[in-house]
């Protein structure tokens, strides 16, 4: 299969020319079609399964009375694979996607808007992980939530409630671990 690499003046390598296979030409014609970016559900979703996506995780917390809260915004009832569950708020890195700074701004207008963070969020890990949609690497980061926000969706990290998204148990807990050392360690200053 040859491949003929046209340069585009936006984003990636753009268009790509595929001489083989009717079917592998077809989908790539089509895929040229797309613009980088937000993709449509159905799109998105079978690339997934057949690529691995990349995700930015962010875990907001903040401690009260000795104990880590972690803020779990609830999935929609009409979500594809967990509804209605307790998730960490994260989002794919889109192809459109200027920086991680973007992309962290991104999250938290669709995901937690009117919460406040101390400061930006804090990188912890990397986890490779087989979730429903196919394989996915996420970056896993922590926000410190300004105190005066509400705390009624938050929830102790060492109780977690039975409806959180399996695969985000570990990440939160990564992120509570990092989160916990740099409270004590900011304290022992």
């Amino acid at each position: 299969m040859l491949l003929d690499i046209q340069p585009e003046p936006k984003i990636g390598l753009g268009v790509i020319n595929v001489e083989g296979d009717g079917e592998h030409q077809e989908l790539c014609r089509l895929l040229n079609r797309l613009t980088p970016g937000l993709l449509p559900r159905e799109v998105f979703h079978a690339i997934a399964r057949v690529m691995v996506t990349t995700t930015f995780v962010v875990v907001p917390l903040v401690q009260r009375r000795g104990r880590t809260l972690a803020l779990l915004p609830r999935r929609s009832s009409n979500d594809l694979y967990y509804p209605s569950m307790l998730n960490v708020p994260g989002t794919i890195i889109r192809a459109n996607d200027e920086d991680l700074a973007a992309v962290y701004e991104r999250l938290v207008q669709a995901e937690i808007p009117g919460v406040s963070a101390k400061q930006a969020p804090v990188f912890v890990d990397k986890v490779y992980d087989l979730i429903v949609r196919g394989r996915e690497i996420s970056l896993i980061h922590w926000v410190e939530v300004d105190d005066a926000d509400d705390l009624g969706d938050f929830v102790d990290v060492r109780n977690l409630p039975t409806d959180v998204v399996p695969t985000d148990r570990s990440r939160i807990m990564i992120a509570v671990d990092h989160f916990e050392k740099h409270k004590a360690e900011a304290g022992s200053l």
